[in-house]
């Protein structure tokens, strides 16, 4: 039985171009076995890392002009921000001027502004902010608002992402990330909860406080509703599958509700079900309960 060869680092730890390998004494059978994957040509994959974003990413700059940055859903994939659809290829963008380089499961674009790249993961990316304004261009608004909202909980501030937008002119869906930006709201936990707050807004009903503490009579604190009306003493509250399956989160959120309603607050629990398939029965019971507390008050 023939010897199985010896792989050298780092040859065995990260994506690699095949030339190097084969200057270290890789033999090419091997390089092209089962041992590494191929994303792109020259390049090769230890079959033992696991295929993601980001090790594609890795892979795809030792293929890449160095002047290149991964921009559009890439850009807001490696920063860990929502992306409602993502055909699996690598998004890339380079300065004006420079070659758009031709490259497979990529899509390259023109029109980089250097000062705009960070680093993420050790590779070049565009912004968040400037990524908010590349994708406005394509995106539905209600995706754009979900990503500024997710935007603010690590990466801008609402002055920054608002100095971002508002200093670019004649620019491919600038009009529409304008207008996500009167939507978005600091606060948010999740992309979930975006698309509860946009659905009731579109039913005309007012839009919804994000993240208000509801205090007691006595100053005590009692919780922090995802969305409220806390004139109307209404509490809205999205549970993803973690709240149910997570015991402890379970119990924390049944005491909260109690405590909630003790304190005399309607609470909303909503699931993803009520939000994607159940729109308007969601949006009748949110409306009944607005109505019969405005009435009550006055």
């Amino acid at each position: 039985m023939p010897r199985r060869v010896v792989i050298p680092e780092p040859f065995c730890s990260r994506p690699f171009r095949v030339r190097h390998a084969r200057s270290a004494g890789v033999p090419v059978d091997v390089l092209d076995g089962p041992r590494f994957r191929r994303p792109f040509r020259g390049v090769r994959v230890p079959a033992s890392l696991p295929d993601t974003l980001v090790t594609t990413c890795r892979a795809a700059r030792l293929a890449l002009p160095r002047e290149v940055a991964f921009s559009h859903e890439t850009a807001a994939l490696l920063c860990d921000l929502p992306v409602a659809e993502f055909d699996g290829r690598v998004d890339v963008i380079v300065p004006p001027g420079a070659v758009v380089p031709r490259l497979d499961r990529t899509d390259a674009r023109t029109g980089l502004d250097p000062g705009t790249v960070i680093d993420v993961h050790g590779l070049p990316v565009v912004a968040p902010e400037r990524t908010f304004v590349h994708l406005a261009a394509t995106w539905r608004l209600d995706d754009l608002v979900a990503l500024g909202d997710a935007m603010l909980r690590r990466w801008t501030t609402p002055e920054g992402l608002h100095d971002e937008v508002c200093g670019l002119t004649r620019r491919r869906g600038i009009v529409r990330a304008r207008e996500a930006l009167r939507m978005i709201r600091p606060g948010v936990d999740s992309p979930m909860e975006t698309r509860v707050r946009l659905l009731i807004v579109a039913a005309g009903l007012p839009c919804p406080e994000v993240g208000v503490n509801v205090i007691d009579d006595t100053g005590a604190w009692l919780a922090r509703p995802d969305l409220s009306y806390p004139r109307l003493r209404i509490a809205i509250e999205y549970d993803g599958d973690h709240h149910r399956t997570d015991q402890r989160q379970w119990r924390r959120d049944r005491f909260r509700d109690e405590q909630l309603r003790d304190a005399g607050w309607i609470v909303i629990v909503l699931t993803a079900d009520d939000v994607l398939r159940h729109r308007q029965r969601t949006i009748d019971r949110i409306r009944r309960h607005v109505q019969l507390r405005s009435a009550a008050i006055g």
